[in-house]
């Protein structure tokens, strides 16, 4: 089956311990600007975060499996709209809660919140590879009082390839780590230390300038400029910047983070509040500005994604089973919202 040209297709995570079953498909018409088609692309065990190798056309996806965790692969095939499955890899005892890929590496990055570790799967074409590459959090001197663990959250090359960042909630820190000849090392003297309480969660950037990281327990955005070449001080904090409201003094809790394809706006979503946050990049300096505050349109907004096209915002909110639509003002960045459709503990949202 070829897909008509104003169908956009979307494959989204979600947690089975209720009556979601796996991976699900979504087909969204752009003339009805409805979601038309959703059934169940593969059945596995808490497929909770997606990541698309987008040159190569394969979706990688957390997975539980007779009791062991890991990463899974498969192969979109666009005549045929489905996922064929290529193989897994289950070299962790407790499911990772988010992973990342690297088209230009063939790598996929796992991190793994209650293990306290990233993991670093090779690939070939799509084939998860045996022995991966782990990394785990280096205990200083400082770290014998903390009460809390380091908690990897969100592990992603950097824009220029050289290092592989990661969120440590539980320490509030931004870890650094090089990947050589398959070896992973920490760079424990370029991590950026966050204030203490504001746990770190989720990580983008535009360009090779700036990284833009997404607390948690703050629900603030700090704007960090990346400075490879300074080689003890390659992180400059030039900005944070709250995702509420002014005035908000409600319950926060900051979940994704996400940049426009035009590459002049940022949208955060937040768990406290239910809301997606707009927000302007200046082009400049890096900074956010921030513009609007919207209803998600349902519960725990545990992530959303942008369409390629950049017309089309979906939210995964998972304590109120509903992927919710809005449209996106082209000149402004402005949220409409449209529809929503049921789907079971949505936690991740990947266009093909």
């Amino acid at each position: 089956m070829v897909l008509h040209q104003n169908i956009i297709t979307a494959y989204v995570g979600t947690y089975t311990n209720s009556k979601s079953k796996g991976i699900y498909r979504i087909n969204f018409n752009k003339n009805s600007k409805e979601i038309e088609r959703v059934d169940l692309a593969y059945e596995v065990e808490n497929p909770t975060y997606l990541a698309l190798d987008t040159e190569r056309h394969i979706l990688y996806s957390t997975c539980k499996i007779n009791n062991k965790a890991g990463v899974i692969s498969f192969k979109y095939w666009q005549e045929q709209d489905k996922l064929n499955l290529i193989n897994y890899n289950l070299s962790e005892e407790k499911q990772p809660c988010h992973i990342s890929t690297n088209n230009d590496n063939q790598v996929v990055i796992s991190s793994n919140y209650h293990e306290n570790k990233m993991i670093v799967y090779n690939t070939l074409e799509g084939i998860i590879l045996n022995y991966p590459s782990i990394g785990k959090h280096i205990q200083s001197d400082s770290d014998d009082k903390l009460i809390e663990n380091p908690h990897f959250h969100c592990s992603m090359f950097t824009f220029d390839k050289k290092y592989i960042i990661s969120t440590q909630l539980g320490i509030d820190k931004l870890a650094v780590y090089e990947l050589i000849n398959g070896t992973l090392s920490e760079k424990s003297e370029l991590s950026y230390h966050f204030p203490k309480g504001t746990g770190p969660r989720h990580i983008t950037y535009v360009n090779s300038k700036y990284i833009y990281v997404l607390s948690e327990l703050t629900s603030e955005i700090f704007v960090l400029r990346y400075k490879p070449s300074n080689n003890n001080n390659i992180f400059e904090n030039i900005q944070v910047i709250s995702t509420m409201p002014l005035n908000y003094d409600g319950n926060k809790s900051g979940a994704a983070i996400r940049i426009h394809p035009n590459k002049k706006f940022l949208y955060t979503s937040d768990r406290g509040n239910n809301s997606i946050s707009l927000f302007s990049i200046n082009s400049t300096d890096g900074k956010l500005k921030l513009l609007e505050t919207v209803s998600c349109q349902g519960d725990s907004p545990r992530d959303f994604q942008i369409d390629p096209t950049g017309s089309y915002l979906f939210v995964a909110n998972e304590k109120s089973n509903n992927i919710s639509v809005f449209s996106i003002g082209p000149s402004t960045g402005s949220l409409t919202f449209m529809n929503s459709h049921e789907i079971y503990s949505p936690t991740c949202i990947e266009f093909i």
